[in-house]
């Protein structure tokens, strides 16, 4: 079939996850028209990321979709660093940072449901599309734009936009039509996740839990769930040889759960989900009229939730930037600034932090990890020690230092 073109001043956007979804929310409320092209048929649900840090609220009520997602989230004041033999090691009180910040909390709300939001406050908006089973498969660029090819459930088609924003996940297509490198590595071990409707809070575990083991440790925290009342989330390691039958096996499964939390009985596992797990950074966010934004852009381990948050980090930014060139004519060059800024606390906060996090919970040296459960005993005990801790770990300490890059 011979392809179709849609030739318009628009901005196209790869990718219809929570930060595509930002991105273009962010643009229908300036006024810029936007195409939306998303590869699947629906906005996927599956278990992926659930926490929102105090600055992404902030963003948000900016825009005023903070209220809709504290209604449907669960508000964490604490989270909890536990040893499978110690128990709890320390628990973080987060309303310490209320001095800097109107949120001090983090919001469990799945990453679908976030979509869901944005998706239906976009209907109040016009001069936009949102286009699903459009797959893009090339992107080619232009002194005056971007032509994107798509096949569609109506065969091939192109559309021609002024400039493009990949959203569009580690594996992006326009991350891959850029003249960019995406340097880090992958984990050996992919990572489990369970989910179960059993109340662990009965056990005295907090809505979010990093439990550290030397052979195997794990995260345990709770979403809302797709009727509000919660589905708590296990995440473990596996053994790289291990095949997805042998890990997703019942036995297997019980095995693991009982292992951290024995009780009577088998647990009701409602989903079982395995994931290859990375540390990359684009090695640049723009090529011309193409940019990226959010795991097209940079992706990492989930240990303490951050991805996503950068992801939306990045929309806002890079949003501001591009609505003074459309409607102010400022220079291009402005576009290379969203680069530093974002690319550089990538590299600086989340590659550095979420690699940290991973190393403390599998720490295998006996005196290593005491001395790091003595840290964060020390931490807690003392808020001069806390809040700075809290600052950088809700993600406030990345954003003051992405704002202070010219």
């Amino acid at each position: 079939m011979t392809a179709q073109e849609e030739s318009r001043d628009r901005v196209l956007i790869a990718g219809g996850g929570p930060v595509g979804f930002t991105v273009a929310f962010n643009l229908a409320r300036r006024g810029i028209p936007f195409t939306l092209l998303e590869g699947g048929d629906k906005i996927f649900d599956d278990p992926r990321a659930g926490t929102i840090h105090p600055p992404t609220l902030e963003m948000f009520s900016s825009i005023g979709v903070s209220d809709e997602m504290m209604k449907q989230g669960f508000i964490v004041r604490n989270y909890q660093y536990r040893d499978r033999r110690e128990g709890v090691v320390a628990d973080f009180d987060l309303s310490i940072l209320g001095d800097v910040t109107p949120f001090p909390f983090r919001l469990m709300l799945e990453q679908h449901k976030l979509c869901y939001i944005l998706r239906d406050m976009l209907k109040a908006y016009g001069d936009h599309e949102i286009l699903m089973q459009h797959q893009i498969t090339q992107v080619e660029q232009d002194a005056s734009g971007v032509t994107a090819h798509v096949t569609t459930p109506d065969g091939p088609k192109t559309f021609r936009g002024r400039w493009m924003i990949g959203c569009d996940g580690g594996r992006s297509q326009v991350r891959k039509s850029m003249s960019v490198d995406f340097d880090g590595f992958t984990y050996p071990e992919r990572f489990l996740i369970l989910s179960t409707r059993y109340d662990f809070a009965q056990h005295g575990y907090a809505i979010t839990n990093y439990i550290a083991d030397p052979q195997e440790w794990c995260a345990l925290f709770k979403v809302p769930g797709n009727d509000g009342n919660g589905m708590w989330r296990v995440v473990f390691p596996t053994d790289p040889e291990a095949s997805q039958e042998q890990l997703f096996d019942e036995a297997s499964v019980q095995a693991r759960i009982q292992g951290f939390n024995p009780k009577q009985g088998a647990y009701d596992v409602v989903h079982r989900n395995l994931y290859s797990v990375h540390q990359r950074v684009a090695s640049s966010y723009r090529d011309g009229r193409l940019m990226v934004a959010g795991d097209a852009a940079h992706i990492n381990n989930p240990l303490g939730g951050m991805g996503m948050n950068f992801g939306v980090h990045d929309a806002f930014n890079l949003t501001d930037k591009l609505a003074s060139i459309w409607f102010d004519g400022a220079s291009h060059d402005l576009l290379d600034l969203y680069d530093r800024q974002r690319r550089t606390v990538a590299q600086e906060y989340l590659q550095r932090q979420t690699i940290e996090n991973k190393k403390n919970l599998e720490q295998k040296d006996p005196e290593a990890r005491a001395r790091f459960h003595d840290e964060l005993r020390a931490i807690v005990a003392d808020p001069a020690k806390l809040h700075p801790y809290l600052m950088k770990v809700a993600m406030i300490e990345g954003m003051a230092r992405a704002q202070s890059i010219t």
